[in-house]
């Protein structure tokens, strides 16, 4: 492969890469940054996502419409860039694949690489589980592969004859272009929609529980505390304990702590909300103090029949489901039940939450929370 990759490299280097082609609106959205999100968002539109989730409204009610949003923006990216130069190569399937395979083998950019594996139906995690990073090999295969789903296609469906155009470039259309391009648009889908998923969770994970335990009057560390001073309360994000288990959010307060396992888990992912609950003991030494512990798992919501509230029982545990308008109004309850604390979130009515959280959201930064 390496004297074929340097033979080709010296054929390209002339010539503009496919990534060089693909317009800006492509390019931005191939970013599944926090910083990307944000920027689309805005911090008072993250605000009222947070103050939403803390009443019992669905995150992905804004998160999925955000992800739609921006597959439309890559598939049309996409479309323009077959239009503009890359369908030219699709007549057939070896020439096609020679072609997208020789700029990937001269690009060392990641994003330059991620938009040629889209062109071969693969992504990154593709590019590791499928082709075993024997990528030559699999440009072979995929040739053959293709010119198959082509026979087949047109002996199923019958011939298809076309044209799109935009911007006044015409590219016309066959079988061939179509599945070339619908073998792209699959894998572009997985990775965004991938991406998305990670980074939304992430950051609103962090977000939520941020911004409820400052409410709740507990003071945020940036890391765990070397030394803890038992009279203050205290709490930290996301960080791994030492049997490298990764806890959301932990709290301390004379001599008690809480550890916070949330996550954005439907019904149907049962078999990791169950997990959740065996990830942590009853003690645990922090900040050079013994401490006595308890767990609070978050999810959006358990399924009927589910054993995880029976679970989390036997451990001492607690779980909230933030499909419940009330679920921050309990959370609260159990923590200064724990803490042997007192707070005015526990006197609140479902009716008054909205107005309190977005008061109280406004006294806060809530940027100090995203990493």
């Amino acid at each position: 492969m390496d004297g074929m990759g340097k033979e080709k490299k010296k054929e390209i280097e002339a010539e503009d890469s496919i990534f060089d082609s693909y317009s800006e609106h492509g390019k931005e959205n191939m970013k599944g940054s926090k910083k990307a999100f944000i920027k689309r968002v805005g911090e008072d539109g993250i605000k009222k996502i947070v103050k939403d989730v803390l009443v019992g409204e669905n995150i992905r009610d804004y998160t999925e419409f955000h992800t739609q949003k921006r597959l439309a923006n890559s598939y049309a990216a996409l479309m323009k860039l077959y239009i503009d130069g890359v369908g030219s190569y699709t007549e057939n399937n070896e020439k096609y694949s020679d072609f997208v395979m020789r700029d990937y083998i001269a690009s060392g950019n990641d994003n330059k690489r991620k938009l040629d594996l889209w062109l071969l139906g693969l992504t990154k995690k593709g590019l590791d589980n499928i082709t075993r990073d024997n990528i030559v090999d699999y440009q072979a295969a995929f040739s053959n592969s293709m010119n198959d789903i082509v026979t087949d296609l047109e002996k199923d469906f019958g011939p298809v004859t076309g044209f799109i155009e935009m911007n006044g470039k015409r590219m016309d259309l066959n079988w061939n272009v179509l599945a070339l391009m619908l073998m792209a648009t699959g894998a572009q889908t997985l990775t965004i929609r991938g991406s998305e998923k990670s980074t939304n969770g992430k950051l609103f994970e962090k977000l939520i529980l941020g911004s409820l335990l400052s409410i709740m009057g507990f003071e945020y560390c940036k890391k765990p505390p070397v030394k803890i001073i038992k009279k203050k309360k205290l709490f930290w994000l996301s960080h791994m304990d030492e049997n490298e288990r990764e806890i959301d959010a932990t709290i301390v307060y004379h001599g008690k702590a809480v550890s916070i396992d949330i996550g954005f888990i439907g019904k149907g992912n049962p078999e990791i909300t169950l997990d959740k609950v065996s990830r942590f003991g009853l003690q645990k030494e922090i900040g050079g103090i013994k401490h006595e512990t308890r767990t609070i798992i978050i999810v959006d919501t358990v399924a009927s029949g589910s054993g995880l509230m029976n679970k989390a029982e036997q451990i001492h545990g607690h779980v909230f489901q933030m499909k419940n308008q009330d679920w921050t109004i309990e959370f609260a309850k159990t923590i200064c039940n724990i803490m042997k604390i007192k707070h005015e979130l526990t006197e609140k009515s479902k009716e008054e939450l909205k107005t309190y959280f977005e008061e109280k959201l406004n006294e806060i930064d809530i940027t100090q929370f995203i990493s």
